[in-house]
């Protein structure tokens, strides 16, 4: 029987492996473990940008992860591809393998520069969203609005 690595549970040394490459990667970041959650902070700036954001990963080895805009307050809408509890939606699910591992610094900290970018383009374009979209996006999207 073949099991994906990802959901084997909990390893302090793939944590440790994730945090070293984090700051390989990204020296800026900050990192931390509390209650086994590998938290890292990170600032994303342009120029261009209207703001500075300040984002974090929280993530449980081979388990779970969200990435949070802790400053400025963003309000979570699915028109800007956010969920209820305010983390970002950075990709369509079922389009990474469950088998394939998702790493701090290779995928998650360059995914979310690209949804700033993308939600810095949303503010200045008249609220419309130049990311790829998720099949069904539109559909929530409708309900969503009809809400307000």
């Amino acid at each position: 029987m073949i099991r994906a690595i990802y959901n084997e549970g909990y390893s302090a040394l793939e944590q440790c492996v994730q945090q070293f490459m984090v700051h390989q990667l990204f020296p800026g970041c900050k990192t931390r473990v509390e209650n086994q959650v590998l938290l890292v902070d990170f600032t994303i700036t342009d120029p261009d940008y209207k703001a500075e954001y300040h984002l974090q990963v929280q993530y449980i080895s081979q388990s779970w992860f969200k990435v949070f805009v802790v400053n400025p307050k963003v309000k979570a809408s699915v028109a800007i591809h956010m969920y209820p509890d305010s983390s970002l939606c950075l990709y369509y699910p079922p389009d990474i393998s469950p088998f394939r591992r998702m790493w701090i610094g290779k995928d998650l900290i360059p995914m979310a520069a690209l949804w700033i970018c993308h939600y810095e383009q949303w503010r200045i374009n008249g609220n419309t969203w130049k990311g790829r979209e998720a099949p069904g996006h539109d559909q929530l999207l409708e309900q969503y609005n009809r809400r307000k």
